[in-house]
């Protein structure tokens, strides 16, 4: 078992460091209908083995009438890029869009500006949510410390299951014949509890009936309305 946390590392490919401190949380709103997502796609890969980011991948359903019904996309996820939409700079849905610590958005394959914006969310000094994460028996264990900057804060825990990796041969629409490879793809996300600032210790099944398999669990914390993220953390499953 491997747990990946935030580190005061620089950036996989980037000659930026990331500052040390809580994960930046990028969220990759794609499709498997959608001819401009694969090169974002990609760049999720990287993202998802670089330390200081928590990566999840939420494929959407809004392009399945083009000829080619995404295999991994949930209507829930379409719900929460269109609920993020007021409150970001382009005030738009698109994909590939890359939503940056529920704050920023950006075109997910334009991999310049998306570091820049990574780098920069992680360079803020802002108070947060400390996440631990751990599993035990099959169970896992979510543990946040008190925030005196943030007691009183409405802000919901969220666990994402996850597959770490999955490879999809296109079959029809935009993208026919390509074989796109989809990291930390979420088949779950799901609300479990409230942080107000307050020490939190939560515990959830590891293992879900999901219908579908998943490798690895992330947890974000973020404020309520959809508004920015306070911290997260991601963990493997093990065999």
């Amino acid at each position: 078992m491997r747990i990946l946390l935030s580190a005061a590392v620089a950036l996989g490919l980037s000659a930026t460091a990331l500052a040390a401190g809580r994960p930046v949380v990028v969220e990759l709103f794609t499709s498997q209908g959608c001819s401009s997502c694969p090169p974002a796609d990609a760049f999720m890969e990287e993202l998802t083995k670089t330390d200081g980011v928590v990566a999840i991948t939420l494929p959407v359903d809004i392009w399945d009438y083009l000829g080619w019904r995404d295999t991994f996309a949930k209507h829930e996820f379409s719900v929460r890029q269109q609920t993020y939409a007021p409150n970001l700079p382009s005030r738009s849905v698109y994909t590939p869009q890359m939503v940056v610590g529920g704050m920023g958005d950006v075109v997910g394959s334009r991999r310049d500006d998306a570091l820049q914006m990574i780098s920069a969310q992680a360079a803020k000094d802002m108070p947060g949510a400390d996440v631990k994460l751990s599993l035990f028996e099959g169970t896992l264990v979510i543990e946040i410390p008190e925030s005196q900057k943030l007691l009183g804060v409405e802000a919901t825990i969220w666990v994402a299951r996850l597959a770490s990796s999955r490879a999809v041969e296109i079959g029809g629409g935009e993208n026919s014949g390509k074989s796109i490879t989809y990291s930390n793809v979420a088949r779950e996300l799901t609300p479990i509890g409230l942080w107000r600032g307050e020490a939190v210790r939560l515990e959830a099944p590891a293992k879900a009936e999901i219908g579908d398999a998943y490798d690895r669990l992330a947890v974000i914390v973020q404020r309520n309305d959809q508004g920015p993220i306070l911290g997260a953390a991601i963990i493997d499953m093990g065999k």
